[in-house]
C-alpha cells in the first residue's frame, strides 16, 4: 500500500517512522498515507494478556497487523524494565528473565530495534504548558518546578555509583542475549535532563554520560536513541554528536526533535522553530549512513486537532520528508 515518489528512490534515506500508539485502522491507515516505512510501538501492543513479557506470536501478530498497511516494526519499548531492575531489588535476577524472554520473541519476530528507559525518578513535575503559534499548546521545562517538589523516599534515592551499577548489572544480562539473537537495544537519555530528580541521581544524562553508556559493556547491541531534544537540551552540540555516536553504528532509533533553549529552561515547540539546524543535523546522519529509524517526538498539541496528535505530526513529516530530500542534493 506504499510506494515511494521518484525523487527518493536510489539515496540516502533512514527508516521513516513515527510513535503510534494503538494499532487502530485510521491510526495505520494515517501512517501508511504519510509514507512511513515503520513505527515506533510501546511494548503493551505485544503484551496483551499483561503477562510482564512478550512471547514470539504475539510479537508477530504486531508485526502482522502493522504490515496490512505496508508497514513494519521498526521499534518497540520494552514495558518490564521494573522498579526491581533499576533500584536493585530483590526479584530483579526473576525481572530479567523476563526481559530476556521479550528480547528473544522480539528478534524471533524480526524485530530490529529494542528500545528501553532507565530513570531512578523521571522529573515530569516540571513539565508545563504554554500557548504557541497560532494558539497551539507547547510543552516547556523549567526546574524550578521540579525543585519545588518533595525528595523521593529514602529507598529510592541512589548516587550516581550506584545507578551506574545497576546499569551495568542490567547491561551484562542483557548485551550478550541481544548480540546472539541480533536485536538492537536503543536507550533513551534521561528526558527531562537534570542530574538529580527529586533527590535521586539519573545518569543517563549529557554527552559524556552516553558515552560511558555505550563503552560500559561491549557489544554490536549496546547502542541509543539519539534524541536530539535531550542533546540539544544538554547545550550539546548535535551534529557533533550525531558524528561520534554515528560513526560508531550506535545509534539505533532517532528522535528529530528541535527545542528552544537549554536546561533548566526550554520550551519544545514545532519542528521549525527551534534553535537546531535541523538540515546541518540530517545531513550528519547521511554522512555516517544511518539506517535505523527516525521519527518526530515531542508534538506541540493543536487546538483541531483529530486525536493522538497526528494534525501536528503530519507537519512534522513534511518537514522530515524535506529534509531529506534536501541533504540528498548537497555534496
Amino acid at each position: 500500500m506504499t510506494g515511494q515518489p521518484a525523487s527518493l528512490r536510489g539515496t540516502w534515506r533512514p527508516k521513516i517512522s513515527e510513535n503510534m500508539p494503538d494499532l487502530a485502522d485510521r491510526t495505520l491507515r494515517w501512517a501508511a498515507q504519510m509514507g512511513l516505512d515503520a513505527l515506533a510501538l510501546g511494548g503493551h501492543l505485544a503484551d496483551p494478556e499483561r503477562m510482564g513479557y512478550w512471547t514470539e506470536e504475539n510479537c508477530r501478530a504486531v508485526a502482522e497487523r502493522v504490515g496490512e498497511y505496508g508497514l513494519e516494526v521498526g521499534i518497540m519499548m520494552l514495558h518490564n524494565v521494573t522498579r526491581r531492575i533499576i533500584l536493585g531489588l530483590p526479584g530483579r535476577d526473576e525481572d530479567l528473565e523476563q526481559v530476556l524472554r521479550s528480547i528473544r520473541a522480539a528478534a524471533a519476530a524480526g524485530y530490529p530495534v529494542i528500545e528501553y528507559n532507565f530513570y531512578n525518578h523521571r522529573g515530569v513535575e516540571g513539565y508545563g504548558q504554554r500557548p504557541g503559534r497560532g494558539g497551539a499548546f507547547y510543552t516547556d521545562y523549567d526546574n524550578a518546578r521540579l525543585d519545588a517538589q518533595p525528595p523521593v523516599p529514602e529507598e529510592e534515592r541512589l548516587t550516581p555509583e550506584e545507578t551506574w551499577d545497576r546499569l551495568r548489572y542490567f547491561l551484562q544480562a542483557v548485551v550478550p542475549v541481544a548480540d546472539e539473537v541480533g536485536v538492537r537495544l536503543a536507550l533513551h537519555p534521561n528526558d527531562p535532563p537534570p542530574p538529580s530528580s527529586r533527590g535521586t541521581a539519573q545518569v543517563v544524562h549529557g554527552f559524556e554520560g552516553m558515552k560511558k553508556v555505550i563503552r560500559m559493556v561491549p557489544g554490536v547491541s549496546n547502542g541509543i536513541t539519539f534524541c536530539q531534544g535531550s542533546f540539544a537540551e544538554w547545550g550539546v552540540d548535535v551534529v557533533q554528536a550525531i558524528h561520534y555516536f554515528g560513526e560508531r553504528d550506535k545509534i539505533h532509533h532517532v528522535h528529530y526533535r528541535n527545542p528552544i533553549g537549554t536546561f533548566p529552561a526550554y520550551v519544545e515547540p514545532f519542528i521549525d522553530e527551534g534553535d537546531t539546524d535541523m538540515l546541518a543535523a540530517m545531513q550528519a546522519y547521511r554522512d555516517v549512513n544511518y539506517r535505523f529509524t527516525l521519527c518526530s517526538d515531542h508534538v506541540p498539541h493543536m487546538t483541531d486537532d483529530i486525536g493522538n496528535g497526528l494534525i501536528g505530526r503530519a507537519f512534522n513529516h513534511g518537514y522530515i520528508r524535506a529534509m531529506i530530500q534536501a541533504v540528498n542534493r548537497l555534496p
